[in-house]
């Protein structure tokens, strides 16, 4: 499972030199209706945000949902592009790490609007506790968005 976490990790420092622009630095991040935050480690955001150089001050934060991770996708697919964000999720799909991720059931997601960069991963709950979740009942599955400024 640490493995996953390690691929992970190398595949976001990858994605973060793909999210590349510049301008709005006040795009918010659009929520997902329903989803309750949860707490992750120190140790889980630490990596994630070190593993994003290109991301200045980069926001990890947690969710858990009941919704499946397909209806998780199709939401915030919507919620961005209603919100004017593009979708540069197709510029790293074919990355050997990203077909490890979605091979998984991992859903895997990219957006920026200006100088704003925003990741969305969906967990189903089989991988969410080996990814530094707690807290999730045997129904909800796990949400992790990043976001921040391109540095």
């Amino acid at each position: 499972m640490f493995k996953r976490l390690a691929v992970l990790v190398v595949f976001l420092a990858a994605l973060s030199l793909v999210l590349v622009a510049c301008g709005d630095e006040t795009a918010s991040v659009p929520a997902y209706s329903g989803a309750t935050a949860v707490t992750l480690s120190d140790s889980v955001k630490s990596k994630m945000s070190d593993s994003l150089a290109q991301i200045k001050n980069p926001t990890v934060e947690g969710f858990k949902t009941t919704d499946d991770v397909n209806k998780i996708k199709s939401t915030y697919d919507s919620n961005f592009k209603s919100a004017g964000w593009d979708d540069k999720s197709s510029e790293f799909g074919s990355e050997a790490s990203i077909k490890q991720l979605t091979d998984l059931g991992l859903v895997v997601l990219g957006y920026q609007k200006g100088n704003k960069a925003a990741i969305v991963m969906a967990f189903p709950n089989t991988y969410a506790g080996a990814l530094g979740f707690s807290g999730l009942g045997t129904n909800e599955n796990a949400i992790l968005v990043i976001s921040g400024n391109q540095a």
